[in-house]
């Protein structure tokens, strides 16, 4: 059995080239708030202290204790605990001691840049919605600005 090879319309013209060149796959990160931002970092813990010693002052009885104490916590926790942040085709993550948050990038509207890093909002103008509804993804200062354009990057090329 013999099988003749396809003849194309378009023999001897050139392939076309690709149209954006491909970027990383995915990128990873570590934030230690302790070591980039140490100020923020105590001010934080001695506010959790401060909190957890008002409770206990107050002689609630202990599941009362332990989950307004958790809740004087959770807030806080970004500016205490490292995070670890990703980027990829998919989105952007930010694992932290208890939970992963993940933004697809087609639910990302706006990236701002913020002091610790970048903010990206399901918001298309700021408002004060962004504070809870949106996703800082922290980075180390001397990555900062390469990090920055790799998140743009990514979130221009699969959803903005």
């Amino acid at each position: 059995m013999r099988v003749n090879p396809r003849v194309s319309d378009d023999a001897g013209a050139e392939p076309p080239a690709p149209a954006v060149a491909p970027g990383p796959a995915a990128v990873e990160w570590s934030f230690d708030p302790w070591r980039e931002r140490p100020g923020a970092a105590g001010v934080a813990a001695a506010a959790v202290l401060g909190f957890w010693l008002a409770i206990v002052w107050m002689r609630f009885p202990l599941l009362i204790a332990v989950a307004l104490g958790a809740m004087a916590a959770a807030p806080l926790l970004p500016a205490i605990v490292p995070a670890a942040c990703r980027v990829s085709a998919t989105g952007a993550s930010r694992r932290g001691l208890i939970v992963t948050a993940h933004r697809a990038w087609r639910d990302v509207r706006r990236i701002d840049d913020v002091p610790v890093g970048v903010l990206l909002s399901p918001r298309a103008r700021r408002d004060w919605l962004d504070a809870t509804r949106g996703l800082t993804l922290p980075m180390p200062a001397p990555r900062r600005a390469e990090l920055r354009g790799v998140v743009r990057g990514l979130w221009g090329a699969h959803g903005g």
